[in-house]
């Protein structure tokens, strides 16, 4: 008789699941751990969620997550020995382990000097208040500072220590503020940002990923302004966005009721926390300020702008180290930001809708997302006109059908077969375009090869280009 194997479906683990198991793993091994930072602070405020970070006194963390991971079926541990730290990751979590350390900066440097420590040592070189609270295993809050529960209840964002140490040691802290107001709607306690001003230069000696992942979490958080002016007012921008600083104070008139700068900070509340919308967002009146003229009759211009701006934000990311992809969809929704807006149903043929199809491909939901956060931060803040413009554009979907229906019908062979067997060359990139034209013009249906090899033999001008 065959044996039958009975497969059991495995439960995924929940958060108290994976907390019960570190407290028994920590008595097993006799490991001095305690949940510590974000994770403390965020289950506090009662939003608990699945990175979990440890804290552990003297030796034992990598044999503790070990067996975390054994007990889970999860991957071994990665181990960091250079920073006394251990991380685990399964079923959605991701579970840290640090060695409780002391830390020492060479000035010259953002790299620290890093030694081992206690857990009194170690909680108060952490940066905020609210990330240096304790919980036990057993659930008890410990508060070393004597400020954290107050700070966490009430808000704020204190250091520690004193505030252009903690921030001159590692000036990347000063990012962590503006992301924190920004994810968490917490303020700056009194003298904070005066000394995020005094320590702002040192910023200098940032990596630019650092810079750049604080940013992206920043921009992707629930109130993404006021983590801006937090850079904006702790002298930041101006070290790795001084860009958008050139915003501040320049007028708009007619559509506009803010100068350039508050108008993108007013848009970016109103954006979908999407990164590369919000991005594009950010960026998508870079190029105001270096096209701003007042035309005879006063009225504040800026022609061309979003072709500067799509250049300038290429830049922008890439010296932020933004991946190629990303940069090319931020850039090209920049370039586009205004068509949408633009739209009139009495004027725009379905040709003309067609074209922006095409043109936006795949970026349509984001265009048509910036552009409405674009309007609602204007004198006119009705999108109904770009709810109509989406519409209207599903109705062609549904006409056009097929995955590429702007494609030319005609490949490069069948294109150089029609034109006698010429060679290939730039013509025939230059003739699928045109075809693509009539395609969005309405001239030859999508994907029929018959009405488009007619179209070409009617323009032989295309198959005789040079």
């Amino acid at each position: 008789m065959a044996e039958t194997t009975i497969r059991v479906a495995r439960t995924v683990p929940q958060v108290h699941d994976v907390l019960a198991a570190i407290r028994e793993a920590s008595r097993r091994l006799q490991v001095d751990a305690s949940l510590v930072g974000g994770f403390v602070r965020d289950r506090l405020l009662g939003n608990e969620d699945k990175d979990i970070d440890l804290l552990v006194v003297g030796d034992g963390a990598v044999e503790l997550l070990a067996a975390l991971a054994r007990g889970f079926g999860w991957a071994p541990p990665q181990v960091f020995e250079r920073f006394g730290t251990a991380q685990v990751r399964g079923d959605g979590f991701v579970v840290e382990a640090v060695r409780a350390r002391a830390e020492r900066y060479d000035p010259a440097s953002r790299k620290p000097e890093v030694t081992p420590g206690t857990l009194e040592e170690d909680v108060w070189r952490r940066d905020f208040t609210v990330n240096a609270l304790v919980q036990t295993l057993d659930g008890a809050v410990v508060d070393v500072t004597g400020r954290g529960l107050a700070d966490l209840y009430a808000g704020v964002l204190r250091t520690p220590l004193d505030a252009r140490d903690t921030f001159s040691e590692d000036p990347l802290r000063i990012y962590r503020a503006a992301r924190f107001v920004a994810q968490l709607g917490f303020e700056l306690a009194p003298g904070v940002l005066d000394a995020m001003r005094d320590v702002a230069p040192r910023a200098a000696i940032l990596s630019v990923e650092r810079v750049a992942e604080e940013l992206r979490r920043l921009l992707t958080s629930a109130h993404p302004r006021a983590g801006m002016e937090v850079l904006r007012h702790s002298g930041l921008m101006p070290v790795h966005l001084p860009e958008l600083l050139e915003m501040v104070g320049v007028e708009q008139s007619g559509y506009h009721v803010y100068d350039v700068y508050d108008h993108t900070m007013a848009a970016l509340e109103e954006a979908p926390r999407d990164l590369l919308t919000r991005v594009a967002v950010l960026l998508h009146d870079v190029g105001k300020p270096r096209t701003h003229a007042l035309a005879p009759d006063g009225r504040h211009t800026f022609h061309d702008h979003p072709e500067l701006g799509a250049r300038m934000s290429e830049q922008i990311l890439q010296r932020l180290r933004f991946g190629n992809a990303e940069i090319d969809d931020v850039c090209a929704l920049v370039r586009m930001h205004l068509r949408p807006i633009q739209y009139d149903p009495r004027t725009f043929s379905d040709a003309a809708v067609r074209r922006l199809m095409r043109d936006a491909g795949p970026l349509r939901d984001r265009l048509l997302d910036v552009a409405r956060a674009d309007t609602r931060a204007s004198a006119f803040p009705d999108t109904d006109g770009i709810d109509e413009l989406e519409q209207r554009m599903a109705r062609l979907d549904a006409e056009l059908g097929g995955p590429s229906p702007f494609d030319s019908p005609l490949d490069g062979e069948a294109i150089m077969a029609l034109a006698g067997g010429r060679r290939p060359g730039p013509w025939v990139g230059a003739a699928k375009r045109a075809l693509s034209d009539a395609v969005v013009e309405g001239e030859v249906a999508p994907g029929d090869a018959a009405a488009a090899t007619a179209w070409l033999l009617a323009h032989p001008e295309l198959l005789d280009a040079p």
